[in-house]
Formats: C-alpha cells, structure tokens, sequence
C-alpha cells in the first residue's frame, strides 16, 4: 500500500486535477471544477487530494464532498490511472468520512455506476451499503447504485 499525502485542494491544483480528471471514465466539465476551486458557485464542495510524497507526481488523486440534505455525498472519487490498487482510493474515503464528521455530518451518501465492481467492492469494504438503484441515471442510460454508510466510516473485516 503507497500512503500519499492526504490535504485540501486548492485553486493552484487545478492543472493536476483537470488531468486526473480528463483521463477519468465520469469526467466533470472543466468550468464546474474551476468554479468550485475559485469560490465563484455558491457549491458546498471540499475537495480533497492524495499527492505523492515524491516529485513524480505530485496529485495520485481526488474526491469530492458536498451536501445532500443533512448528509454528506460523495460526489467524485478519481485516481490518477497509473496509481490505482494501491490503496489510495481508499485512504482518500477514509478522508472524506473525516471531513464529513467534522462537518457533523452522520451519514454518506454516494451515486455509483452499477458496472464499477472495484468502486463497489471498496464502498462495501468501507461500511457502505445499497439503498436504491436510479434506473437509467447517467447520460448513456447506465443504472446508478445509490449507497450509505453511517458516519464514523469502519473499515469491514473479512469473514
């Protein structure tokens, strides 16, 4: 397992976010990251970053916190495709859980694509479980998997 360096995202991270995110199959418009980044919307998003403790690469990869309701959502969850199965991903939640319950948040909420087995498998691995499917959600009429997990995220052992 690499342990990156886990900090909030700033406006200057952008060209490192915007190139994590080109390459990533879910990929967000340019224009709502920099608004998020900039403080221009009025979003209630923190982004997080996983950055590498050497030069190679300074960002491994991102997630996304707002709100829906009175818990937290994940809105995105990308790492950089050279850096995956590592455990980045994971530690990267394990971040964002933080954040929500420091935001005094008790649940979060996430949207998967019900064809992302890996995305599933460490949802489920962090305590999330299937609520609902929202049939035909994103724009090439894929289901999305709607999950929760009660807020502090436990890592589930196996059986």
């Amino acid at each position: 397992m690499y342990v990156p360096d886990i900090d909030f995202l700033t406006f200057d991270d952008l060209p490192d976010i915007l190139r994590i995110n080109a390459a990533s199959s879910c990929s967000w418009p340019e224009e709502v990251i920099r608004s998020d980044l900039s403080g221009d919307s009025n979003s209630e998003t923190t982004y997080l970053g996983a950055f590498a403790t050497t030069a190679e690469a300074p960002l491994l990869g991102y997630a996304v916190l707002g709100r829906e309701k009175r818990a937290g959502l994940l809105m995105a969850l990308v790492v950089d495709a050279a850096y995956r199965r590592r455990g980045i991903g994971r530690q990267l939640l394990a971040a964002v859980g933080d954040c929500a319950v420091y935001m005094r948040f008790r649940r979060l909420k996430l949207k998967v694509r019900k064809s992302n087995s890996g995305a599933i498998a460490l949802y489920t691995q962090m305590s999330f479980s299937g609520e609902t499917v929202r049939r035909g959600y994103y724009s090439n009429g894929e289901d999305a998997i709607i999950m929760s997990a009660a807020l502090p995220l436990k890592l589930r052992t196996r059986q």
